[in-house]
């Protein structure tokens, strides 16, 4: 059965207050909710604006507005004439108004709110003396339906202050708590705004049923920044007004500590039970839907106190890490890479323009899972200012999509929060690495235990995993490549297991629509390569200059300067004092490569690997027949036999390349050549390593 209007918006209502509502996406809403929506978007983005402001021009017209108030008699401020005006009011700061449903005018009802609240259409807000109010009414539900969406409000609420922004630390919830046939909460935080300081965030909601059937649903939030003298003596009065403690609202009120124990899982009541699984200490299993219920999906979470598992949607938070789960239909595209650039692609623009809170952002390629033909993730990492400290803390967001059908896809969002971090935090990255089947290794909690560079989490375990739950196919329609096709492949072996794909692929993927949609984002945001002319003159610079030139160039460079043969020390004070404008790291390598006794051709395999790379992606894309892109790697492969002696000799120089086109001084925990290098050692130990064909072998056509 469809929900009612006032039902839809009421939860509209709810999610947008949040910052949740997705305009526009997997909404769905009954007749006539389009004006009533545009109009609640109206006033709610005029009372965001109200609360936001901290400008000395807005202050001033929040000021000018309350004298208004004040000669229009609609607020009074306790003076002595006021009072003697309204003798028969019982609060100095409060008025008993009248509000009603916003769907049936008939349905009305007095409730005490700020004096100065505009009522208009069942919806109240006011902002003054640092506090900002909104009420809403309605009339559709009985009270157990109201108690149900109060109780989800509060989950809503406590799931979105844990994801990155407003990313809030400290957070401390009363629950729901009764007052009659009322309910209400309050919930706390600290935050660094986005200009760099810390402040604190107190929100009061209240339900409040009234006997004529009407609920109104009403929060008061506190700016501490921009409270004043009669800040407390109105939440005294609301205190008073509603016999309710609200001590923690007030100015002078410590933010209370959270004590309880994160590990303590209870099923919730209207929610679904995460199933135990022996494999695993955290994480638990349960099977979601789409909202027509048509569509149904596994999922794996953590157990924890804030879990929370509907039908549609399943989210966790403990110990610095957030998961949230649902069932998504597409909306922008028929492909997940098309979904996820639109979803993601946000993100790395809002999070590059916050340079005051955030350092070493990183956004990562769309990437395929293992296990799956058509799935994908992506990543940003970063640096980001605590609240409790100036430090910096590691940050992680995480998107993983699944196709399920062709309307359907399963959507997963993991965050981790440095700062949130203990001595639990690594066991549960570990638990959500098997399950997800990616690795996360460079979100661990360096404070705690350390991992073996080498180990390697995406393969060898047994057990459930998502994959396995979802029974992909993907390994029934492996074929084997003939042995020269496998030894281009492995060529750029290292890059493929890095990225999470098979080697023994061409290109690391099945080329399906998913995976050629995701190898078009990379070649696109990478390499400029956006067809077929594009795409042969990028093989034609890597044949004719690659970064060997540019090796070869700077090394000239430093020649011509005299610099080459100094040591160590007079080199680089000579460096810096030299004409050379652009004091780029890659003149400090190309100095240790000269030193070492290499010269630029010995770091070829960097280019001519990536040849057979771009090969193989071009052949996935559509840029160039299989014939043509095979052909292209047999040429290229037998230039780096005649170059080479061995796999090893041939990954030195692919390493020394990286090394130059990334400016990498492999000190730094994330160094990209330190990455390689491990991905590298772990396929050289493996059973099927790719480094177990002949370096030598006679290369023919075999296509």
């Amino acid at each position: 059965m469809k929900e009612t209007t006032s039902k839809r918006l009421k939860e509209t209502f709810n999610l947008t207050y949040l910052g949740l509502f997705p305009i526009g996406r997997n909404f769905q809403t009954g007749k006539g909710m389009g004006i009533k929506l545009k109009f609640f978007l109206s006033v709610f983005v005029f009372s965001i604006l109200l609360a936001g402001c901290q400008s000395a021009e807005q202050e001033e017209v929040l000021h000018m507005e309350e004298e208004k108030a004040e000669e229009d008699g609609d607020y009074e401020d306790g003076k002595d004439k006021d009072r003697e005006k309204d003798a028969s009011e019982k609060f100095a700061h409060l008025k008993q108004m009248e509000i009603w449903d916003y769907d049936d005018t008939s349905v009305r009802g007095e409730v005490y709110m700020p004096k100065g609240t505009k009522i208009d259409d069942g919806y109240a807000y006011y902002y003054g003396h640092g506090l900002d109010y909104s009420a809403i009414a309605s009339s559709s539900m009985d009270a157990e339906e109201y108690y149900d969406s109060f109780a989800h409000l509060l989950e809503s609420m406590l799931e979105s202050w844990h994801q990155p922004y407003p990313d809030y630390t400290d957070i401390y919830s009363s629950g729901v708590l009764e007052n009659g046939e009322d309910r209400y909460y309050i919930i706390s935080s600290r935050e660094r705004s986005y200009d760099g300081t810390v402040g604190e965030t107190r929100l009061l909601e209240y339900m409040n049923l009234l006997p004529s059937g009407l609920c109104v649903e009403w929060s008061l939030s506190l700016n501490v920044g921009q409270t004043d003298e009669k800040t407390d003596l109105i939440i005294s009065e609301i205190e008073q007004c509603y016999d309710i403690d609200l001590k923690l609202m007030k100015t002078d009120s410590p933010l209370m500590k959270d004590t309880s124990n994160q590990d303590a899982y209870e099923v919730k009541e209207g929610h679904k039970e995460l199933e135990d699984l022996d494999e695993y200490q955290y994480l638990g299993v349960a099977t979601l839907s789409d909202y027509y219920e048509e569509v149904f999906c596994p999922v794996l979470i953590p157990k924890a106190r804030d879990t929370n598992v509907r039908e549609e949607h399943a989210y966790s938070f403990l110990h610095g890490i957030m998961i949230e789960a649902d069932v998504k239909d597409f909306f922008y595209s028929t492909n997940l890479a098309e979904e996820m650039e639109y979803d993601f692609g946000d993100r790395y623009a809002s999070r590059e323009d916050d340079t005051r809170r955030i350092q070493n952002l990183w956004e990562s390629e769309m990437l395929p899972i293992p296990g799956f033909d058509d799935a994908l993730y992506m990543e940003l990492s970063y640096e980001k200012k605590g609240v409790r400290s100036e430090g910096f803390f590691s940050k992680g967001e995480i998107l993983y999509c699944i196709r399920l059908d062709n309307d359907n896809y399963l959507s997963v969002e993991m965050f981790f929060s440095g700062e949130d971090y203990d001595a639990s935090t690594n066991t549960v990255i570990r638990e959500i690495e098997r399950a997800y089947g990616i690795d996360l290794s460079k979100y661990y909690n360096t404070m705690s235990e350390e991992r073996n560079e080498d180990e390697d989490l995406r393969g060898g375990e047994t057990g459930i995993t998502l994959a396995k739950l979802l029974e992909s196919k993907t390994a029934d329609k492996e074929e084997v490549l003939p042995d020269t096709v496998l030894w281009f492949n492995a060529t750029y072996a290292p890059l493929t297991y890095c990225n999470g794909c098979d080697w023994k692929l061409v290109g690391g993927v099945e080329p399906t629509v998913e995976n050629k949609a995701m190898v078009d984002y990379g070649l696109s945001s990478s390499w400029n390569v956006y067809d077929r002319e594009t795409a042969l003159e990028a093989i034609e610079k890597l044949k004719t200059r690659g970064h060997r030139q540019i090796c070869r160039e700077c090394m000239e460079e430093l020649e011509e300067l005299g610099l080459l043969d100094l040591d160590e020390r007079a080199f680089k004070r000579a460096f810096l004092r030299s004409e050379i404008e652009d004091k780029d790291y890659r003149y400090i390598l190309a100095y240790e490569m000269y030193q070492n006794g290499y010269d630029a051709d010995d770091m070829a395999a960097w280019d001519l690997c990536r040849i057979n790379q771009l090969c193989a992606d071009f052949y996935i894309c559509g840029y160039m027949t299989y014939e043509e892109a095979m052909d292209t790697s047999l040429e290229n492969s037998l230039l780096l036999q005649q170059m080479y002696s061995s796999w090893e000799e041939m990954v030195e120089g692919y390493m020394m390349g990286l090394k130059f086109w990334s400016r990498d001084s492999e000190t730094n925990s994330d160094s990209i050549t330190r990455e390689r290098q491990r991905c590298y050692n772990i396929l050289r130990m493996s059973e099927d390593s790719p480094y177990m064909l002949d370096w030598d072998m006679k290369l023919e056509k075999s296509w």
